[in-house]
């Protein structure tokens, strides 16, 4: 038995800034968005990225629904589309924000990264679906003054 409650814990995890990313998926209601900052690679050999989604949330149905995605890691200047894309799935709309690639998958325009992923996986963790995924293209911003959206303490703004 522990004696860590969830409230301390969240506070103890908001100590480790992490990048922001938004995921996307068509589902049997259409588009949906969600953002994350649960994501790692996993692997080399194979390519394998991770990500985890509540799985009462209507972008992780239509991954599990689809078997795929697209994510989407933001810049510094895109906290607004962060802050959008983590609200309620009736508040928010996808087409605002988003841009299709070739294969039909969805991407937050103008994002660092963006990478279009397959499911080879999917694990229960709690609250949230595990979905362990091949990545099937990439197109990243190269441009070096780009920054990355950092998360840290509850809040997206960084400058001292």
């Amino acid at each position: 038995m522990t004696g860590v409650t969830a409230d301390e814990f969240r506070k103890a995890m908001s100590h480790f800034a992490t990048g922001v990313a938004v995921v996307m998926a068509a589902g049997d209601e259409g588009e949906h968005g969600a953002t994350i900052s649960a994501l790692s690679s996993v692997s080399l050999d194979p390519l394998t990225l991770l990500v985890c989604l509540n799985r009462k949330s209507a972008t992780c149905r239509a991954i599990e629904k689809n078997g795929s995605f697209g994510l989407s890691i933001l810049r510094r200047d895109q906290a607004d589309i962060a802050r959008h894309f983590a609200m309620p799935a009736h508040a928010k709309t996808v087409h605002d924000h988003g841009i299709r690639h070739a294969d039909g998958t969805s991407f937050v325009r103008g994002a660092l990264v963006q990478i279009g992923l397959e499911v080879v996986e999917t694990l229960r963790g709690g609250t949230h679906e595990v979905f362990m995924a091949r990545p099937l293209h990439i197109a990243m911003n190269v441009r070096s003054e780009v920054e990355p959206l950092l998360y840290y303490r509850g809040t997206f703004d960084l400058t001292p």
